[in-house]
């Protein structure tokens, strides 16, 4: 192709994905003892579709869908949010506080 042609351009519609606003974080509900826990944060329009999407796309298989092991906030954000995108976090819980063993007294 030389530099004189000109280059021909194909009308394409535009890619429209949905978006929302909101976003749920599920965290786990009952797992205290662990050393860290992994959250998720879904941009959905409902609880059910953000819980379905992030069982759909957890790389370790946990069930996101258990309202017994996960509970859901929803979050309203000024920023839109494709639907589908989820981020998985890890964070860490506040170590347990250390006991100091108890001193016997030498008789």
């Amino acid at each position: 192709m030389s530099d004189d042609e000109p280059i021909t351009e194909i009308a394409v519609p535009p890619v429209l994905v949905p978006e929302t606003n909101r976003q749920w974080k599920l965290t786990p509900a009952l797992n205290l003892l662990e050393k860290s826990r992994q959250i998720a944060i879904v941009s959905a329009d409902t609880e059910d579709d953000a819980r379905a999407i992030a069982t759909t796309a957890d790389p370790m298989g946990r069930n996101w869908q258990d309202a017994h092991l996960f509970t859901a906030d929803s979050i309203e954000t000024v920023e839109w949010h494709v639907i589908g995108d989820v981020v998985f976090r890890s964070t860490p819980t506040p170590p347990a506080p250390k006991l100091k063993p108890k001193r016997t007294k030498k008789a």
